[in-house]
C-alpha cells in the first residue's frame, strides 16, 4: 500500500472531521509530554470513545527523528520563559527548564496539530464529493 492510498484511507475514516482532528491533537499532546506516548494515547482515546488510529498516529509525531528538536526547543522555550537561576543544580535546572516549555510546546503543537487535521479533513472530504458530483 503505498503513502497515497494509507493517507486517503486514514482521512476516508467516516466521522465528525472536529472530532478526528480532536483525536489527533490528544494524540500529539500525549506524544510531547514526558512519560507518555502512544499506549497512553490509545488508552485515553479509548476511554474517551476517540479514534483510536488517530489519537496514536498523533503520538507518533514524536519519534527518534522529530524528539531531539522537540526537546531542544522546550528547553530553549523554558529558558527563555524562567530564565537561568531555576535551581541551583545544573541537572534538576535543565529538567524544569525543559519540562516548562514542553508543556507549553506540547499543547502549541496540539492545537496545530488539530487545525492542520481538520482543515485537511474538510478539504478532502468536499474534493471527494465534488468528484462524485462530477465537477
Amino acid at each position: 500500500m503505498t503513502a497515497k492510498q494509507r493517507l486517503s484511507k486514514l482521512v476516508s475514516v467516516s466521522g465528525d472531521p472536529h472530532q478526528l482532528a480532536l483525536a489527533f491533537a490528544l494524540g500529539i499532546l500525549l506524544g510531547v509530554l514526558p512519560g507518555t506516548g502512544a499506549f497512553v494515547a490509545a488508552g485515553v482515546a479509548t476511554a474517551l470513545q476517540m479514534n483510536v488510529p488517530l489519537a496514536v498516529a498523533g503520538a507518533l509525531v514524536i519519534n527518534p527523528f522529530t524528539a531531539p528538536l522537540v526537546y531542544g526547543a522546550s528547553f530553549l522555550l523554558g529558558r527563555w520563559m524562567l530564565g537561568d537561576q531555576v535551581a541551583k543544580h545544573l541537572i534538576v535546572r535543565i529538567g524544569l527548564t525543559t519540562l516548562a516549555g514542553n508543556v507549553i510546546l506540547a499543547f502549541a503543537m496540539a492545537v496545530a496539530g488539530y487545525a492542520g487535521v481538520l482543515l485537511f479533513m474538510l478539504w478532502f472530504r468536499s474534493k471527494k464529493a465534488r468528484h462524485a458530483a462530477g465537477h
